[in-house]
Order: structure tokens, then sequence, then C-alpha cells
């Protein structure tokens, strides 16, 4: 090739494909909010939702909002999927999003496929605040939780008395009526970060046991096998050596895979220092490995908030430095072998 051509058509190439990255954002793998200040997000389909000032706001992939619904407000956020819930299946199903606040009201927000404004109601109101709602489906029927806190909130002081926290669960028929059914735990601990999965008729409940308000903490998980009325004791899957922020804990098929946002590498420095780290367990919960690095972009300062296959790829929803600048960040990776 002529030598006074190489050099114009190498140009070419190098514009296009800097034209390619800028469009498809994979030079940075997601995006990035930079003071954006949520506090909570979780995947709505293949879109996020996330509260600011308490305001629910939905966001596309890119980071665009796309829905905000006027009047409603939330702090803490559950996401799921109606869709196998209708005939006509997921092309006219929705999403049930479960969500608390600080005027002490758990309320049941339903959206359309695309996010926009189905109802809202508010379904259980609380004497003290309630934290971390969860909602899944079961036959026929709906489970609800949400962690009541009496006394002292986010106790920072290792001596220093800790409020009561109750995880509260009930049950409905409807998404409208709710009754209560019974209390999973009740300790003089900070419960946060819980989650409840249902796999071959069992109730699993996830959850982070901390001694202190972003000090060290256990990730535990109790069982069920009647529906929520009687619950195991808990069971440690990560032990109190580092405070484990817990993101999710999903099947596989080889047994469970545990995500966590942990200062592990530094401990005592929590949300700040704290990076993703995931664990694999067998079904009865028997350790296969423990504290493995992620390999997510930018996996450093993260509060983790939910992880999410999408489209072949995991998805980290996270925020950087939580409690400074508060970015909200999307990443994006291939894979994470199991």
């Amino acid at each position: 090739m002529d030598r006074q051509m190489l050099v114009p058509i190498l140009g070419v190439l190098v514009s296009a494909l800097a034209l390619t990255v800028g469009k498809t954002g994979t030079q940075e793998n997601g995006f990035t909010l930079s003071g954006y200040h949520n506090a909570d997000a979780k995947f709505l389909g293949e879109q996020i939702i996330t509260s600011v000032e308490e305001g629910i706001r939905v966001l596309d992939l890119n980071g665009n909002m796309t829905q905000q619904y006027n009047g409603l407000s939330a702090s803490w956020l559950y996401v799921q999927d109606m869709s196998a819930e209708t005939e006509a299946g997921a092309e006219s199903g929705g999403y049930a999003v479960a969500y608390s606040n600080h005027a002490q009201e758990t309320h049941i927000l339903q959206l359309s496929r695309e996010g926009e404004f189905v109802s809202d109601q508010t379904v259980v109101e609380t004497d003290f605040l309630a934290i971390d709602p969860i909602l899944i489906k079961k036959d026929d029927c709906w489970f609800l939780t949400h962690t009541l806190i009496e006394g002292t909130i986010n106790n920072p002081d290792p001596d220093g008395e800790n409020g009561v926290y109750t995880v509260k669960l009930y049950r409905s028929k409807d998404l409208n009526h709710w009754e209560y059914v019974t209390d999973i735990i009740s300790r003089a601990q900070n419960l946060e970060d819980g989650d409840l999965r249902c796999v071959e008729g069992t109730f699993f409940y996830f959850f982070e046991m901390e001694q202190y308000d972003k000090g060290p903490s256990a990730v535990c998980v109790m069982t069920s096998e009647d529906d929520g009325k009687t619950w195991s004791m808990p069971e440690e899957l990560l032990p109190a050596v580092a405070d484990n922020e817990m993101a999710g804990c999903e099947p596989t098929e080889e047994g469970w895979r545990l995500y966590v946002s942990s200062d592990y590498s530094c401990p005592g420095e929590s949300y700040q220092g704290a990076s993703v780290y995931y664990a694999d367990y067998t079904r009865d919960f028997q350790p296969v490995r423990t504290y493995e690095l992620s390999s997510m972009p930018d996996n450093r300062s993260v509060r983790l908030y939910e992880v999410k296959e999408i489209d072949g790829q995991l998805c980290f929803l996270f925020a950087r430095n939580f409690l400074t600048d508060c970015d909200l960040l999307l990443r994006t990776l291939e894979s994470e072998k199991i």
C-alpha cells in the first residue's frame, strides 16, 4: 500500500473507533452520575429505579431519567417482576415495587413494563421507622418483610445502646390487604440489607447482622419450611471480620452465590474503603470460596446495591464514596467465574 495513503486511512480508522467508543460507552462500561446522592437503587427489568431526596426516579442503562413519580416518598426499595403472574406473559406483566420511607410507611407501587405508573398503596403503617422492605410471591400468596427499629437507629458506638431491630413478615392474596405472620428475628443489633428467596418451597432469609453502625458484621441465613410461620436459628455465611454490606444471595446450578461490598482488606473504613467480593456455597451452605475479589471495573469505595445479569453481562449497580460524594455508578462485566 502506498505510504501516502496509509496515514489518512489510519486517521479515519482512529476517528471511527473514537466515535464508536463515545457512542456505546464501552470505555466506561456503564455510567457515572457524579454527586447523585441517592439512598437506594435496584434494577427494574432493563432499567433502574432509585430514590433521590426521597423522590422516586427511573433511569435507563445510560443514566438518563425516563420516569419520575410526583408525590411519592421513598428511601428503601425492592423490585419484584410480575411478568410470570400474567397469562399473556412478560410483554404485559409489570413490576411491584415495595418501598418504605421516613414517614413510617411501607408501600406497594405497581408499574407497567415500561415503568409507567399504575397504582400506589400504603400497605403497612408503623409507630417506628421501618426499613429494607422485601416482596416475593409463593404460589397464590404474596409475602412482605420490613425491619422495624425501636430505639437508637444506626448506633455508631461499640459501647453504646443499640436499638432493637425486628424483621416483620406479612402475607397477602391481592397486594392490598395484608396480615401479620410472625417476627423472623429480633435483636438489639443492626439487622440490615435483607433478602428473601423461595426455592423449592423453602424460604431463605439472608441479612447482615452488624455489631454497630459501619462496624464488623456477619452475613447470615435463616430458613422456613412452613411458609414463614417458624424459622431456623441464624447460620453464619460470612463472619464479622469486616463491614459486610450484602447486595443479595442468588441460587446457582451448584448452590448459592453471595455478593457483598466489604472493607475486608481495610477493616474500619466501611463504605469509603469497601470493594465488591463474592462467595460461593453448596446448596446446604457449605463454603466453596469466600471473599473472592470481583473484577468489576472501578472496584473501590463501593456501596453495592444489586448485581444482575442483563443480555449476557453482569451489571453492578452501586454508590461510590456513599458518605461524601455519593456518585451513582453502573459497571458491567462479561462474567464472574463460578
